[in-house]
Parts: C-alpha cells; sequence; structure tokens
C-alpha cells in the first residue's frame, strides 16, 4: 500500500513537473508578444488626393520593356522612365525631391550588365548642386540600400559631401507586416542585444551578404531586421522651377543597377497633383529624420531647412496654379487607398468594359475576388503577370502569381478570362499597371505605381504611391497599344508566353497554393 501510494506520487509529482514546464515554456514563448506593440500606420500615409485637374499634354506615360528575339537568341530593351529622370533634373531650377527604394549597384548571383543606374543618378545630382548650389535636393531610400546598418554606397556620402541630405526611412515608425516573427526580434532587440555583451557581438560581421556576392558580411543585427521585410517602397522624383509647372513622376523603376533590364512603368505629370504628393513625402522625410542615424553625415538641420523651403516653394506654386479647362483628373494614392480605389473600380466594372492587368505580383485576396467578380459581371479581363521565377539571379518557385493565375483561369467557361506570361529572361516584368475602357460609353482609366497588389503592399504595412487616371484618352490608349502588342507580339518579338507554359496544377498547384495563402495572410514572405 505504502509503495503503492509511493509509486502515485512521483507520477503525479513527474506529471506535474511536466505541467509547469510546459507553462512555464509557453509563458516563455508568449512574453516578446505580451510586450510586443504594433505601430500604426505613419503621417503621410494612406492618403487619397481629390481629383485634381490636369491637361492633356501636361501627361506622359512612359514604358520601358525587355522582349525577347528569338531569331537572334538575344534581348531586345525599349527604355525611356531613367532619362526623362535625368532630364527633371536637368530641367529644375529651384528644387528636386527623390524618393526610391532600391538605389545601389548590386547585381546578384548573375550579373545583370545593362546599365548602372544607381551611379548615373547621383552623378546627376551632384552635378545640379555644383552648378546650383543653392538649390535644394533632398533624397529618401529604404534603408536596405545600406542593409540595415552603415553599409551604404559610396555616392550616398558623396552626395551628402556635396550638401545633399540623403535621409533613410525611419522603418521602425512603421506597422509589422509579419507580427508572429516581429514580436521575437524586438523582444530580443530590446532587452537580449542590448546587453554589453551581446551588443557587441551582434554588431560584428557574421553572415554572408544576401545581396552582393563578394560584398561586406552583415551582422546578426542587419540580418535580424531584414527578416522583418519592410520597405519604403515608393518610387517618386518631384521636380520645381521658378516659370514652369511642378513636374512629378511616379512609377515601378528603381534605380538600381540589378534592375536596369527590368520591364516598369511611370506616369509623368506636370500641375498641382505635385504638391499633394509632396505634402505626402514630405511628412515621411520628417519623422525619418527625427532618427539619430537617419540622416547621413549627420546633416539633420541642413535637411529641416531644406524641407521647409521646398514646403515653401510648394506652397506658393500652389497658389499660382490657376487651373484650366480640363477633362482629365488626376489623383495621388498610397497604401490602402489603392487597394480601396481598385476594389471600387473593379467593383464597378460591367458588360462592355475591358480590363487590362501588367502586374510583377497579384496576391491580395480581396483583390483578387474583385478581378474574378469583374469578369463573372461581364466584363472582359485580360492580365499578363510575371512567372515568379527570377529574382537578381536567384530561382523563385512561381508563388504567388502561377497560383492566382490558376484561380482566375477556372472561370475561363463562366467568364472572359485570359491569362499570359511575361517572356522575361533574368529580368523581371516589374509593372503594376490597370487600365479600364469601355468604347460605348467613352469610360477609361490607368492606375500605375509602385504597388505590387499584394497585402504587404496594400493593407499599411509597406510606403506605396501610385497615380489615378480617369479621362486621360491618350495615356490610356498608350497602355492598352503596349500591352495588347505584348499580348499578341504584333512587333515579331517574343514579349509573351501562353498560360501552359507556367501552368501548375495537380499536387505541385495544391500544396504552393497553400503556401501563398499562408504567406500572404501570415507576412512570413517577400512579395
Amino acid at each position: 500500500m505504502i509503495g503503492s501510494m509511493a509509486r502515485l506520487t512521483i507520477t503525479l509529482t513527474g506529471k506535474v513537473k511536466a505541467v509547469i514546464f510546459v507553462v512555464f515554456l509557453v509563458v516563455i514563448l508568449l512574453i516578446p508578444h505580451f510586450l510586443y506593440r504594433r505601430m500604426p500606420p505613419p503621417s503621410g500615409s494612406s492618403i487619397s488626393s481629390l481629383p485634381l485637374p490636369v491637361l492633356s499634354g501636361d501627361i506622359r506615360l512612359l514604358v520601358d520593356f525587355t522582349a525577347f528575339d528569338s531569331a537572334r537568341e538575344t534581348r531586345v530593351m525599349r527604355q525611356t522612365i531613367f532619362d526623362e529622370i535625368l532630364s527633371m533634373v536637368r530641367r529644375a531650377d529651384r528644387f528636386i525631391y527623390i524618393d526610391f527604394f532600391l538605389w545601389n549597384p548590386w547585381k546578384g548571383s548573375v550579373p545583370e550588365n545593362h546599365r548602372a543606374l544607381s551611379a548615373e543618378l547621383s552623378r546627376a545630382l551632384i552635378e545640379k548642386k555644383r552648378l546650383r548650389p543653392d538649390m535644394d535636393i533632398i533624397v529618401l531610400t529604404d534603408p536596405i540600400n545600406r542593409i540595415y546598418g552603415r553599409h551604404e554606397p559610396a555616392y550616398f556620402t558623396r552626395m551628402a559631401e556635396a550638401g545633399i541630405p540623403v535621409v533613410f526611412t525611419d522603418l521602425d515608425r512603421m506597422p509589422d507586416s509579419n507580427p508572429f516573427y516581429a514580436a521575437y526580434w524586438s523582444f530580443a532587440d530590446r532587452f537580449i542585444l542590448g546587453l554589453p555583451l551581446l551588443n557587441s557581438l551582434s554588431h560584428r560581421p557574421f553572415f554572408d551578404n544576401p545581396f552582393e556576392s563578394g560584398g561586406p558580411d552583415i551582422s546578426l543585427r542587419q540580418f535580424g531586421r531584414m527578416l522583418l521585410f519592410k520597405a519604403n517602397h515608393r518610387k517618386v522624383v518631384i521636380t520645381g522651377s521658378g516659370e514652369g509647372s511642378f513636374e512629378m513622376l511616379v512609377g515601378s523603376l528603381n534605380p538600381a543597377d540589378g534592375s536596369s533590364a527590368h520591364s516598369n512603368m511611370a506616369l509623368f505629370i506636370r500641375g498641382p497633383v505635385a504638391v499633394e504628393a509632396l505634402r505626402s513625402e514630405l511628412g515621411l522625410v520628417l519623422w525619418s529624420a527625427d532618427r539619430p542615424d537617419g540622416v547621413l553625415g549627420g546633416m539633420t538641420s541642413q535637411t529641416h531647412r531644406t524641407i521647409s523651403n521646398i514646403q515653401g516653394a510648394a506652397l506658393v506654386r500652389k497658389r499660382e496654379f490657376a487651373g484650366g479647362p480640363s477633362s482629365s483628373s488626376v489623383q495621388w494614392m498610397t497604401e490602402e487607398a489603392i487597394a480601396d480605389k481598385l476594389v471600387a473600380i473593379l467593383g464597378a466594372a460591367e458588360a462592355g468594359d475591358e480590363i487590362r492587368i501588367a502586374m510583377f505580383y497579384l496576391a491580395d485576396r480581396e483583390i483578387v475576388r474583385a478581378v474574378k467578380l469583374a469578369a463573372l459581371n461581364g466584363a472582359r479581363v485580360r492580365l499578363i503577370l510575371d512567372a515568379n521565377r527570377d529574382a537578381f539571379g536567384m530561382k523563385k518557385i512561381g508563388i504567388p502569381n502561377r497560383q492566382v493565375a490558376a484561380e482566375l483561369m477556372k472561370l475561363s467557361g463562366r467568364a472572359d478570362v485570359g491569362v499570359r506570361w511575361a517572356d522575361t529572361h533574368g529580368e523581371q516584368f516589374h509593372t503594376k499597371a490597370i487600365s479600364i475602357t469601355n468604347r460605348s460609353s467613352g469610360r477609361n482609366i490607368l492606375m500605375t505605381g509602385s504597388a505590387n497588389w499584394t497585402r504587404r503592399n496594400l493593407r499599411n504595412l509597406n510606403l506605396e504611391a501610385n497615380l489615378f487616371l480617369e479621362s486621360a484618352p491618350d495615356a490610356v490608349r498608350r497602355f492598352n497599344d503596349y500591352f495588347d502588342r505584348a499580348w499578341a507580339n504584333k512587333d515579331g518579338l517574343s514579349h509573351t508566353l501562353p498560360y501552359g507554359v507556367w501552368r501548375e496544377k495537380g499536387w505541385t498547384l495544391w500544396w504552393k497554393t497553400l503556401l501563398y495563402r499562408f504567406q500572404e495572410w501570415s507576412g512570413m514572405c517577400t512579395f
């Protein structure tokens, strides 16, 4: 009896210990989540301006495309966006404002040798400052270009030395797209890596450079911040002159050497919409410049003077915009405001509408449902998508576009839906654009910019910027002509491939769809 009681006690004690251990482990694992504080969207984000008038002569759609010449086994490129940016820099005589996500010389494991965009743009800005030392020039960029540490390219330092403030976006002020990981990283960053010995170790180079073969190794802190997958993903140039209207360019091009052969699109606009864009953009600069290491070379006071001068120029210029008779309108849109507009215009689509979509990433579930609804409501829907197989020399597995394409093509028996793949050869089909036209009603709208159609890009996580045009037939016609030429390979070049070339089905489609849905929901991905 006593022996049985002893064995029971030992058994219960063992179970109690196991329960206590499990509870302790759960508490330890949950502590970071109890302490974790989600950041709200920062000021200057999720904005939709009022529709602003724009003259047809003040709108230009710029298209960069890379196609394949099968006869010569070579790529063929037609590019205009970067040259237009350089022209804007040369024309400006009052101020220059630039905000780019990727601005670096990295070329990946398979080098892209087309054009050294990054150094060329920095040289143009330095030369402009040399010729016009009184001109206000300011740059906002993403800290990915310094690998979330101090590894910025040398030309950023040269720009700062020339008197051009270079501000790195304070990503800590932005919400986290993958909060599960962010909670643990935040806890480690605040309470563990800050300890004297660990603090020193966490700053030592340890990991191979993930962006540049042979580049400097990166530290644990840099690697940890990289996995947050946060970004100021905007691509915006705004310039002002004393006599002409403000000019702005919003698109998908990054001045990064490894991106120089990508297909891209941008809108060049003159007019009051630039003032709305400046208000949003300078808000980002202001709170980013408050970070101790946010401004290269300690130019914080000059940064604030430059911002003040540009704000003053914008205020004066806004009073001068008298406006004129114009049937065209343009809206500046950022972050979730882009998603709201997309859902609205797709939801209003009907029989007789033609919808053309050119997209690098299509994943956001609400947007996917809106595209399907538009097709089921009678609109003709065609999509040119990147096959998601190349990323700076690294091979990808087709997530998310191939799974979304399969979902859309299931409607082909009930709706007019078609998908073709961009015929890429190392580069990416980096365009993000949609047009909707109706010949009977004369309806024509176009949206393009930096935003991929994913949760990270459209749900107040990344910083994004698009322009939405309505009743601008020349720009819409140019996009449609480009799209239709690429769709049918009309010029003898291979722009696109049939859906069947990269179609997925069966087991492959099943498990990749599960993975895509989990990644889109959780944020544990790069798209």
